[in-house]
């Protein structure tokens, strides 16, 4: 069953200035960063691996807390796991998903807005749920 994976960073060091966190990505180019405020959602799509980067899809959560509900769109069943920042979020294609901030928070995704236009399949919530897919 494909599934989304969420990694928390790992913190590398911290003192009275803060905390350092480290990721790896072979990724490179143009990334969209995005900051979404408390109760605001986004998503409600799934993609097809038309582009490289949407196959998967992957973001980090910089800031904030937020749920990601998700479901494969051959299922029925939505789920939901709760994403505490700082932490890595890897969505395989075909794979319906939305992002909920339930506080005000930061993300970047490691791919462009041209990206999401040739690679999202769009289903609002209500009608993944009616099955229209």
């Amino acid at each position: 069953m494909a599934q989304i994976i969420i990694t928390p960073l790992e913190l590398k060091g911290e003192d009275n200035r803060g905390r350092n966190y480290e990721w790896a990505t072979f990724r490179t180019g143009t990334f969209i960063l995005c900051y979404r405020n408390a109760g605001s959602s986004s998503g409600q799509h799934y993609h097809n691996g038309h582009s490289d980067y949407k196959n998967p899809e992957i973001m980090y959560l910089l800031s904030g807390r937020a749920a990601i509900h998700w479901c494969p769109i051959e299922e029925t069943a939505i789920r939901t796991d709760v994403v505490e920042a700082p932490a890595r979020v890897e969505i395989p294609i075909r794979i319906w998903h939305e992002l909920e901030a339930i506080t005000d928070c930061s993300f970047m995704e490691l791919n462009t807005l041209e990206d999401v236009k040739i690679d999202s399949v769009r289903v609002w919530r209500d009608d993944f749920l009616r099955g229209k897919r």
